[in-house]
């Protein structure tokens, strides 16, 4: 780990009371809080990290108790954390993640599923759900996450956030609990697009790709797999996009069809989890709970030439990515498939929906680029996210044209 002037002259102070938390966002049983230095580009924000990510002075859970009780104190605090405290932020707490984080619901059935604050009769979406309605609910100026199929970009999505998932170890997400090591990233929510630029500055420096964004194409692909009216209430997003950046034309992201990335990420992200937690569910025994539970139990059936003829049809979506999209274009998609499901929905319904958003939740761990969701327009009174996915490298001109588009749209 490298060296850090702020956590050697030991300023940090731990305050032991948890925030204030109608929402269910934050941890108890781990709860710690960190004082950010007196300096920095951040002083005065304040932030949370989800409950996946080492702090020391505490033991994350990975969203689930039996974690908690089978692993020993954290050796010593991520990067990223220590990046966010010199800055000048201060940590208030740490956030509630769907159990093992292998869902993108929002429900934890052993610490309680953090409250959408547009609508608490809607999920939250997860696996960063505790950050998602943190930051929507003015708890946080910003958080933390990880995100492999959507577990930031969702919950932004829902709770109405900008919410960035960068290029693939464009970040260091040193410290966090082992998942899905060729896909899984640290990404960040916040509500207020100067926060998210700050935010954006601190935690992803310089591209290493400046070329300007000239040209917008809308994957026609990708809005043909949501509902209509989901389409059309996009449209308004859409169209500010094609304003604020330039020549517009849809495109298809494949002609054979999205089911086999979604399948291909799948098989990916199923064996590099199941490699993860496999061995402490067979010592362990925990319990799981339905949606995770299932996911697993697939997850053990993949064969290492399965896994291994995945990798190498990945391989090749990233290079055709690298020609299908140029440097100076971004690509413009829906975040989900809809906006935060309600609770009471039919288990068809939740699974159908799933499944659409699968398939634009894919691409950007597949092809390794950089994914900004922008909270433009609403559907049925709640938040409805818009995607922009750049070429790799370009994740710091994403996030600030990401911010403006929010700005200039309220104005």
């Amino acid at each position: 780990m490298k060296n850090n002037q702020f956590l050697n002259n030991k300023k940090l102070q731990v305050n032991p009371d948890p925030p204030y938390d109608a929402l269910q966002a934050f941890v108890r049983e781990n709860h710690i809080a960190l004082k950010g230095s007196d300096q920095g580009p951040l002083k005065g924000l304040a932030f949370a990290v989800k409950d996946v990510f080492m702090i020391k002075g505490s033991t994350y859970s990975n969203g689930h108790p039996e974690w908690l009780k089978t692993h020993g104190p954290d050796p010593y605090t991520a990067v990223s954390v220590l990046n966010l405290l010199d800055s000048g932020a201060d940590l208030v707490g740490k956030t509630i993640c769907d159990e093992l984080c292998f869902s993108i619901s929002g429900e934890n059935w052993h610490y309680g599923s953090p409250l959408n604050p547009h609508d608490i009769r809607r999920y939250t979406g997860g696996s960063s759900s505790g950050s998602g309605a943190a930051t929507a609910g003015g708890y946080v100026d910003f958080a933390t996450g990880s995100d492999c199929l959507g577990s930031v970009r969702v919950p932004a999505s829902y709770n109405g956030l900008l919410g960035m998932r960068p290029t693939y170890k464009r970040v260091d997400n040193d410290g966090e609990a082992p998942y899905c090591e060729s896909m899984d990233v640290l990404g960040y929510v916040a509500k207020e697009p100067s926060v998210f630029k700050n935010v954006s500055e601190v935690l992803l420096g310089k591209d290493t790709n400046t070329t300007p964004f000239k040209q917008v194409f809308i994957a026609s692909d990708c809005f043909d797999n949501v509902d209509d009216d989901v389409k059309a209430a996009l449209a308004p997003a859409v169209e500010h996009v094609k304003q604020h950046v330039g020549p517009t034309q849809e495109i298809k992201i494949t002609d054979e069809g999205l089911e086999k990335w979604v399948k291909i990420f799948k098989l990916v992200q199923g064996y590099e989890v199941y490699e993860s937690y496999g061995g402490w569910i067979d010592k362990h025994n925990p319990k799981i709970f339905r949606g995770p539970n299932e996911r697993l139990a697939w997850a053990k059936t993949i064969t290492r030439s399965e896994y291994l003829n995945a990798k190498a049809e990945r391989q090749k979506l990233i290079e055709y990515f690298k020609t299908f999209l140029p440097e100076d274009a971004i690509l413009v998609l829906p975040t989900a498939a809809s906006v935060a499901p309600l609770k009471t929905e039919s288990l068809d319904e939740i699974n159908r929906v799933r499944a659409q958003s699968t398939s634009l939740l894919c691409i950007s761990p597949l092809t390794g680029t950089p994914q900004v969701t922008v909270p433009l327009v609403k559907q049925h009174g709640v938040p409805l996210g818009l995607t922009l996915i750049s070429r790799e490298g370009s994740d710091l001109q994403l996030a600030n044209l990401a911010a403006d588009l929010v700005t200039t749209f309220e104005s």
